[in-house]
């Protein structure tokens, strides 16, 4: 789950790119051989590539219209989505990723140490690599260390029993704000009302408040050539004894 491992992603990433970063070196020698001027229409999201402004208020009265399990069954429904992942742990800078999913298979960007790396899943063969594009080698990783995508993260509070506490809007996305309770503390969701995705989730345990917005939503097909490594790409298996992946969050 997102929540339970958020205020351990930036550490990991730092780790982790210098870990591979030596790893690579190494296997070189060795082989040497949403809201932008006018804010959209309530229930949409800003247009794509536009500079949003983040809108806050106090949630308001439960509306009376479509149930929770209404919302959770439209996030269900979706098959293929774009989106960019800040995640914030508390007292910590926060995190930009870029994801990509279609249906079982997903792909991940993020860039930490300087170095780009590209997480490619593909659901139906359970498998997983990380992608270095600078080096042209990716690692096949322990696909058990997948992250969830944001649409399991929603749906996955089903299993907390969340309460309905109101409603706000988000960079201009009518949502509908729940909350519920985790072994870790007490979480809050918003879930966008047209589409059931979410657009900000917080935790708040004994150490603080981490929070993770989902931005720059779009929906649309996406080619199946985005969830694979390119062609002439060295393949190298994952050596014992190096960290978990940054983002593993089940």
């Amino acid at each position: 789950m997102i929540y339970e491992e958020v205020k351990e992603m930036v550490e990991k990433l730092k780790n982790w790119a210098i870990v591979v970063v030596g790893l690579l070196l190494i296997a070189v020698i060795a082989s040497a051989g949403c809201v932008g001027e006018k804010a959209p229409e309530e229930g949409e999201a800003a247009q794509a590539g536009e500079v949003t402004t983040p809108t806050t208020q106090t949630p308001t009265a439960p509306s009376i219209g479509e149930s929770l399990g209404d919302l959770l069954g439209k996030a269900k429904g979706i098959t293929s989505v774009k989106y960019d992942m800040v995640m914030a742990p508390s007292g910590e800078p926060s995190v930009t990723s870029t994801v990509w999913m279609k249906r079982n298979n997903m792909r991940m960007e993020i860039t930490a140490e300087g170095q780009k790396m590209i997480t490619i899943m593909n659901g139906d063969k359970q498998e997983m690599y990380m992608y270095f594009p600078e080096q042209n080698m990716a690692m096949k990783m322990d696909f058990s260390e997948a992250p969830e995508s944001a649409v399991e993260e929603a749906v996955s509070i089903e299993q907390y029993n969340p309460t309905v506490i109101g409603t706000e809007t988000v960079d201009g996305m009518l949502c509908t704000v729940v909350e519920y309770v985790v072994p870790e503390g007490s979480a809050k969701m918003w879930l966008w009302q047209k589409h059931g995705f979410p657009v900000r989730m917080e935790m708040t345990a004994s150490d603080g408040t981490s929070r993770i917005d989902w931005k720059n939503i779009e929906f649309g097909d996406i080619s199946d050539d985005k969830f694979k490594l390119p062609a002439g790409v060295e393949i190298m298996e994952m050596p014992s004894g190096v960290p978990s992946m940054p983002g593993g969050m089940q």
